[in-house]
């Protein structure tokens, strides 16, 4: 997440829409209670690890996102491990760098406790890191871009290649995942496409999806946009946990809540919780765990193929 995602996010939250012609109580917004907004994830990747802190802003404030300073972060493993992470520049952002001893923190099975330390308050959030599936292939097609992947305002192509990509879901029901497309090296994923999947398809399936290739809308999902010819594609496969999908799940719903026919907001989920049951210091956000599969591939026009499905 972005930190503009996270504002969006922290407004939806404390937003109380019951309809188009409920009053609204602005006084309510305007002052609402700072929250500490939490966002990052430990992975299986050797590359820094980041955990970032910043601070809510009222409803209608233009001022920057002000960074959590000072604050003490460490993650425990459930072997006791501890791994701490520094704020190396000033910036709210609380970094854990690999070594020639530890070139990860992730490892599937493990269950992982962040701890914040804070403007004199603790807080905690728990994640297990789940397995992820190895990406088969990526292969693409050439097509004109359907009306969800046009943007003239910002040069989005008209007629390119519309690309998928392929994996099999885990035999258990409950495997979730989030899916991040990269095209040239920028990451395609925006707050209201948020690509996510329970087992092999969008929504929960009751098990109808499970264990098998993931369904065509989890697959499309790769292409919010269409590729060119020499255009590198690189698709991040990032298991997550039940919790974790209803965080995003419920986010991408509240982003893309509007119109005539909205329905009441409701809270977005967090997994981050002061360990003072007494204290008014809430948080927000979520602190996920996963492991992480890769795979890109290099538009050529002489390698499409007609008729995916």
């Amino acid at each position: 997440m972005k930190k503009q995602i996270l504002s969006i996010l922290f407004a939806l939250s404390t937003l109380s829409l019951t309809s188009c012609e409920d009053v609204i109580n602005l006084e309510g917004i305007i002052n609402s209670e700072s929250l500490l907004i939490v966002d990052g994830s430990v992975t299986t990747v050797p590359e820094n690890q980041v955990i970032t802190l910043t601070q809510s802003q009222d409803y209608f404030s233009s001022k920057p996102v002000l960074p959590i300073l000072g604050a003490t972060v460490t993650i425990t493993d459930n072997e006791g491990k501890v791994f701490e992470f520094k704020d190396l520049q000033n910036n709210g952002k609380y970094v854990w760098k690999p070594s020639a001893n530890i070139p990860a923190i992730g490892v599937v099975g493990k269950t992982y406790t962040l701890k914040i330390v804070a403007n004199g308050e603790t807080y905690q959030a728990i994640s297990e890191l789940k397995r992820v599936p190895v990406i088969d292939s990526i292969a693409y097609q050439f097509d004109e871009a359907r009306f969800n992947q046009r943007d003239d305002d910002k040069n989005k192509p008209k007629e390119g290649y519309d690309a998928q990509f392929y994996a099999r879901d885990f035999t258990g029901i409950g495997d979730c995942y989030r899916i991040i497309p990269y095209k040239n090296g920028k990451a395609l994923e925006l707050s209201n496409t948020v690509s996510i999947a329970y087992d092999a398809a969008i929504q929960k399936s009751n098990g109808a999806a499970d264990g098998i290739v993931f369904s065509l809308p989890v697959r499309g999902s790769i292409s919010p946009e269409l590729y060119l010819e020499k255009d590198t594609i690189k698709v991040e496969l990032r298991s997550i946990t039940e919790g974790h999908y209803n965080f995003w799940n419920q986010a991408r719903s509240e982003i893309n809540n509007g119109g005539l026919f909205s329905r009441p907001a409701a809270n977005i989920p967090t997994n981050v919780v002061n360990i003072n049951p007494n204290s008014t210091k809430k948080a927000a956000g979520w602190f996920g765990t996963s492991a992480v599969s890769f795979s890109q591939t290099v538009v050529d026009a002489k390698k499409a193929q007609v008729g995916l499905r």
